[in-house]
C-alpha cells in the first residue's frame, strides 16, 4: 500500500495525509491500522501530521479569517461543521471568530437539524480549504512535521529469518519471520510504549486467518479473521469500557453491524 507513496517522499506523505483527513472515521481507522502494520515508522510520521476540524479551531484569528474569505458560502459551512449540542454553545466560539461572529451566530441560528454525515462533510470541506490556502502560501496553516529522508527507504537487508522492525529510538515496533522477503507465520506489532498492538498470521506477506488488536492500555480492541489481506467473516469489537459488538465483513467490506 505504501510503496508508491514513499517513492514520492515528502510530497507523497503530504498527499497521503490530506487524503486521510477527509476520509470517514471507520475507513480512516482501517487505512491507518493497515499502514501501521505495514510500516510503523513511516506511519508514525503520517499520524503526526493528520489534522482534524479541532485543529482548524486552533489556528490564529487571521488564518481563520482567510479561510472564511476563501468561499462566500464558508460561514454556512462552518456553522454546520461546529460541534454544537445546542444553539447557545455558539458563544464558546466567539474568540475564534471575532470579526464575523455575529454573522456566524446568525448562520447557526438559522440552521435546521444537522446530521452527523452533514457535519462530517462540512468539516472535511473546511480542512480541504485550509490545506489549499496552505499550499498557495496564503496562510501558514497546519505545521508539517517532516521525517528524515531515510524513513522513506527500507532499513533492513534481511530477506529470510526472524527480524525486528524498530522505531527511531530502538523500541521494537514489529517482530516476526520473513521468507523470501515476505512475512510469514505469527507477527506481533507494538505501540511505542512497548504494549502489544496486534498479533496475527501472515502467509507470503498477506494477512490471513485470526488476528487480534489491542488498545494501548492492553485490553482487546477487536478480533476476527483476514482473507487475502482483507477482513472477512465475523469480527468482534470492544470499546474502551469493555462493551462488545459484532460486525460482518465480506472481503474487506462491512456488510452489517
Amino acid at each position: 500500500m505504501l510503496d508508491l507513496i514513499k517513492k514520492r517522499q515528502w510530497d507523497g506523505l503530504k498527499d497521503f495525509v490530506e487524503s486521510i483527513e477527509v476520509t470517514g472515521p471507520s475507513q480512516r481507522q482501517m487505512i491507518l491500522m493497515n499502514g501501521i502494520l505495514e510500516d510503523p515508522l513511516f506511519m508514525r510520521w503520517v499520524t503526526k501530521n493528520v489534522r482534524t476540524f479541532d485543529d482548524f479551531l486552533q489556528l490564529s484569528s487571521d488564518e481563520v479569517d482567510a479561510v472564511v474569505r476563501a468561499n462566500e458560502a464558508m460561514l454556512g459551512v462552518i456553522a454546520k461543521a461546529l460541534p454544537l449540542k445546542n444553539v447557545e454553545e455558539i458563544q464558546n466560539f466567539a474568540p475564534i471568530f471575532p470579526r464575523v461572529f455575529g454573522k456566524l451566530k446568525d448562520e447557526v441560528t438559522d440552521l435546521k437539524d444537522v446530521s452527523s454525515a452533514e457535519r462530517e462533510s462540512a468539516q472535511y470541506f473546511v480542512l480541504r480549504t485550509v490545506r489549499k490556502l496552505q499550499k498557495e502560501e496564503h496562510i501558514a496553516g497546519f505545521q508539517w512535521h517532516l521525517p528524515p529522508q531515510d524513513v522513506f527507504f527500507e532499513k533492513t537487508s534481511v530477506k529470510e529469518g526472524n527480524i525486528s522492525i524498530t522505531f527511531e529510538d530502538g523500541t521494537v515496533a514489529a517482530e516476526g519471520e520473513v521468507l523470501k522477503s515476505k512475512r510469514i507465520g505469527i507477527w506481533r506489532h507494538y505501540y511505542d510504549n512497548g504494549r502489544l498492538l496486534a498479533e496475527g498470521n501472515y502467509q507470503e506477506g498477506i494477512k490471513t486467518g485470526p488476528w487480534t488488536f489491542y488498545f494501548g492500555s492492553g485490553e482487546k480492541r477487536s478480533e476476527g479473521r483476514y482473507l487475502n489481506d482483507l477482513k472477512h467473516g465475523t469480527w468482534k469489537e470492544w470499546d474502551r469500557e469493555g462493551n462488545a459488538k459484532s460486525s460482518e465483513w465480506l472481503e474487506g467490506k462491512k456488510t452489517s453491524g
